[in-house]
């Protein structure tokens, strides 16, 4: 069934882009009164065909495209008598009305991707995400500036907001500018002032397209109460660890993280807690890597009455962390992909607390990552990135990631204490080697002192974390970093659009400006000689894109469908002989010379652009087979 799924959707793009270019040709030479022979889908041996009137309706055997044919429109043969009479000839028309024509086919590939972006923007955007605050990333400008979950937000800079798309967009045009937020906290006003920081979007570096904008690092569903667990605290003492996912206080269900704060708050005494353990700590295969979030708090929950420690009424928002011990798991790294240089070379399992990089304190894993892949996207930001060959930059990306020193923070259940003693304890007699950094720091301390840190539960090693830079198929470097965060987060709510037909053309006119704007200069570079031939692909690549597309969804596959669209509107329009670029340049020149060029000129520029067409097929079937056979 998923089989026949993918083919429907393959028909279905491939079909649409052939048939809506070809449309285009056949509608403006049907409006501009010349006679349209045959409207063909495909080439070689007609599969299916009708003729209605004067024109032919073929389907055809190779999926290779498509094309109109009209009286008169072959420019590499000499035009008879009959045919230079006739009045419905595409010779006999105007220049402006043959060029209508011609430039018809590439405009009705920049209207389908509109059509098909506001199409799918009423579909999908019924329903958007709001402006409230879920989760204020750690160390981010929403969390320094006090934003709290559950904050939402009406205004930026006196600017109205309602989704989370507006808030966006308001704060993406104030990098690194205080701004004053309005917000509604449980009902009442509140002013915050906040101020974006300065993101850098580098994908498309080689292509010369870099955006910068403002972010305040929040992310609008909220966090799972997922815990770090201080040593010796209550929470610790009735059981828990860090990575145990808590789900019900005092016997009531919480959710989030911000829902647990609110219920431990509340509790002034002993208080029964419940919770799943962090089932699965060793790394996973990457064949289930899709799955491996899902199974790390799997199984049966545990319940313990938990007694607080300290003053019964603490300094607001410290509640959690002095008087039980637990902090959220912004540090925590989540499943570990086997044989990744995460597990192999750091040795780092899930649940492990990364408190430190290079000897400064980390916020979170969002922190982390920013500060792992910096020197990576530096090297993007260099001006000269875009001339350099593929090898080069790769040579240049790995040269700058350089190897950090990670401090972990490894918490061990009573079970694992006992075994980590014992293996310690034997280390003389039997001496095997260590297996990782783990094992290499409790072999280099004495036997009193290792004994010392498992027993507490809690320990503290240095271990060294270095990202490799990796060369993908289509030449395209890649920073391998797959250090996942544990902590996850609830489905956000959502709330109708209250203004979807003016959010429809924003959103698909947006989404067209981006998506012209990459290809074209994606295409620019490809000329140049800045960007692999590799990245050109044909039917083959386009199947697989839409297999690709159609796991994730219809919405996918619009998308997708857009793209190509606007990739082929571009292509068409490009000056080689035989496409329409090619037919619009010689009917220029027709147009400024008050005649056509000489048949024989025509002849040879065709001979020419079937040569570079040629060679072009080939090499797309070239990167298509390769393409195909290296999965």
């Amino acid at each position: 069934m998923e089989i026949v799924i993918k083919t429907l959707a393959f028909v279905f793009v491939f079909g649409l882009l052939v048939v809506f270019h070809e449309f285009g040709h056949y509608i403006v030479a049907r409006w501009m009164g010349v006679r349209v022979l045959s409207f063909s889908v495909g080439f070689g041996p007609v599969l299916w065909a009708r003729t209605r009137g004067h024109t032919e309706y073929a389907l055809r055997a190779l999926p290779l495209g498509g094309y109109v044919r009209m009286l008169g429109d072959d420019p590499t043969a000499p035009v008879d008598d009959e045919i230079a009479r006739d009045p419905e000839s595409f010779h006999n028309k105007p220049v402006w009305r043959r060029m209508l024509i011609v430039v018809a086919g590439p405009v009705f590939n920049f209207i389908l991707p509109l059509v098909v972006l506001f199409v799918a923007a009423l579909i999908f955007d019924g329903r958007l995400l709001s402006a409230r605050v879920g989760t204020p990333i750690a160390g981010g400008p929403a969390a320094s500036a006090g934003l709290l979950p559950g904050d939402l937000i009406v205004r930026v800079a006196g600017r109205d907001v309602t989704t989370f798309d507006d808030l966006v967009r308001e704060i993406g045009k104030r990098a690194d500018q205080p701004t004053l937020l309005d917000i509604d906290r449980d009902g009442k006003p509140v002013q915050v002032t906040v101020t974006p920081r300065e993101v850098v979007h580098a994908g498309a570096a080689e292509v010369g397209i870099v955006e910068r904008v403002g972010r305040i690092q929040m992310a609008p569903a909220e966090q799972v109460p997922t815990i770090a667990v201080q040593a010796g605290s209550p929470l610790w003492q009735a059981g828990l660890r860090s990575g145990d996912r808590v789900r019900e206080v005092g016997g009531k269900p919480v959710k989030t993280w911000h829902a647990l704060n609110l219920a431990l708050q509340a509790a002034s005494g002993p208080v029964t807690v419940r919770w799943t353990p962090l089932r699965e700590k060793a790394p996973v295969p990457r064949a289930k890597a899709s799955q491996a979030m899902q199974s790390l708090h799997s199984g049966a929950s545990e319940q313990a009455t938990v007694v607080p420690r300290g003053d019964p009424s603490p300094a607001p928002g410290a509640a959690i962390t002095q008087r039980w011990g637990a902090a959220p798991g912004h540090r925590l790294v989540g499943p570990v992909l086997l044989g990744g240089p995460e597990s192999e070379i750091a040795g780092l399992l899930p649940g492990d607390e990364v408190i430190a990089l290079d000897g400064a304190p980390v916020a979170g894993m969002e922190q982390l990552y920013d500060r792992l892949s910096a020197p990576y996207q530096r090297v993007m930001l260099d001006p000269a990135y875009r001339v350099w060959s593929a090898t080069e930059r790769v040579q240049r990306l790995q040269a700058a990631m350089i190897g950090h020193t990670l401090l972990v923070r490894r918490t061990l259940t009573v079970t694992e204490v006992q075994a980590n003693l014992q293996w310690r304890a034997g280390l003389q007699a039997s001496a095997p080697p260590p297996k990782g950094p783990w094992q290499t720091y409790l072999a280099g301390l004495a036997a009193a002192d290792a004994a010392q840190q498992l027993a507490t539960g809690e320990v503290q090693f240095p271990t060294l974390l270095k990202i490799p830079v990796t060369l993908g198929k289509d030449d395209r470097p890649d920073l391998a970093l797959e250090l996942a965060p544990l902590v996850d987060r609830v489905p956000p709510d959502l709330i109708e659009n209250p203004h979807l037909i003016r959010h429809a053309f924003s959103a698909s006119w947006s989404q067209f400006l981006r998506g012209s704007t990459l290809i074209l200069a994606t295409t620019a570079e490809l000329f140049k000689g800045n960007v692999a031939v590799k990245e050109v692909g044909g039917v083959i690549r386009m199947a697989q894109m839409t297999s690709e597309a159609t796991e994730r969804g219809l919405e996918r596959v619009l998308q997708l469908l857009a793209a190509l669209s606007i990739n082929l509107g571009i292509l068409n329009l490009l000056p080689i002989p035989l496409v329409d670029g090619g037919h619009l340049l010689f009917l220029a020149i027709e147009g400024v010379r008050r005649q056509p060029a000489s048949l024989r000129v025509r002849q040879v520029a065709s001979f020419v652009g079937l040569a570079f067409l040629g060679m072009l097929f080939l090499v797309v079937m070239k990167n298509d087979l390769q393409a195909l056979f290296a999965k």
